[in-house]
């Protein structure tokens, strides 16, 4: 942090930005990304990516804007901005089990026989008020072994889970054990995204390989396309395509944005809303819906010639 806040210009600080979002930060947004929606989770990188990218416009602002807060504990404040992408996700993805989160955190917080409290990392822990000091958790109870009946009191239920634990648990986990236990869904009815527990989406390391190669030369295509097209076809693509780019390290965040002719922080702003519905980008570009149509079509059309021969 201090090497890139100290940087003389700004092919330094761009280096140690890199170095700093790859070794430092990602690892860290990825472990609790990860652990709070599970791996099976198709949004778990586009989510990553998202905290990423607007870690990456704050340290840029940092460098340049002397009226900002300072950063004090680089780790924290990546955990931090990754819990905090997490718990909107869960609120705007996951209702049900975001209430039940705030049920049980009500109980915690106002029954003198539990407690809770944030960790350094920004970790929310909870247990019984005997064991706030201490500084390992309890074991996890397994999978069905939570046996309570919906009736019972969210009380009953923490004393069940902690008598279980014999120790201090993660919110997170304690959600997840009480939503099993009264069977409170994961997700919303017509959410498709459960049935990804059945499988592991990680690919093969053959298939990894494979994965970037093809996203390094869609990328090289799309960066040799007309302005306007480019625009059309980015601003509308889909998440999981978007951050596919950026996983692979085949385009950085800043390049996209440079693609676009948008700065960084115009870029991140939008980032949430992408894709963009052609309405939205039509009156970016200045331009009617067809017109966005017709150009998004012949970026494709170019593209699908220029790929054709991929073996």
């Amino acid at each position: 942090m201090e090497r890139f806040l100290a940087a003389p210009d700004e092919r330094d600080s761009e280096e140690a930005l890199g170095e700093l979002l790859t070794l430092h930060a990602a690892p860290l947004i990825r472990g609790i990304v990860s652990r709070r929606l599970g791996f099976s989770s198709s949004d778990a990188d586009d989510l990553a990516a998202q905290v990423m990218l607007q870690l990456m416009v704050r340290l840029r602002q940092a460098r340049t804007d002397g009226s900002l807060d300072a950063i004090d504990g680089f780790a924290n404040y990546v955990a931090t901005a990754a819990h905090h992408a997490c718990d909107h996700y869960l609120r705007r993805r996951r209702p049900a089990r975001w209430r039940l989160r705030n049920r049980l955190r009500y109980a915690l917080e106002h029954d003198p026989l539990f407690t809770i409290w944030k960790t350094v990392e920004g970790v929310w822990l909870c247990g019984l008020a005997e064991w706030r000091s201490r500084a390992h958790t309890g074991s996890r109870p397994q999978d069905g072994s939570v046996t309570i009946g919906p009736k019972q009191s969210a009380r009953d239920l923490l004393s069940h889970i902690f008598a279980l634990s014999k120790g201090p648990l993660e919110l997170s986990t304690v959600v997840d054990l009480a939503g099993t236990a009264w069977r409170i869904p994961v997700c919303e009815a017509g959410d498709s995204s459960s049935l990804e527990q059945l499988r592991d989406p990680r690919p093969a390391a053959d298939v990894e390989i494979e994965q970037r190669r093809m996203a390094k030369q869609a990328w090289e295509h799309i960066s040799e396309l007309p302005l306007r097209q480019r625009q059309a076809l980015l601003l509308n693509l889909k998440g999981d395509a978007m951050s596919l780019l950026v996983i692979t390290g085949s385009a950085s965040l800043r390049r996209i944005a440079e693609s676009l002719e948008m700065t960084p922080e115009a870029f991140a702003s939008m980032w949430n809303e992408l894709p963009l519905p052609d309405h939205e980008v039509a009156a970016l570009l200045g331009c009617t819906r067809q017109q966005v149509i017709n150009l998004r079509m012949a970026a494709r059309k170019r593209l699908a010639n220029r790929l054709a021969g991929w073996s």
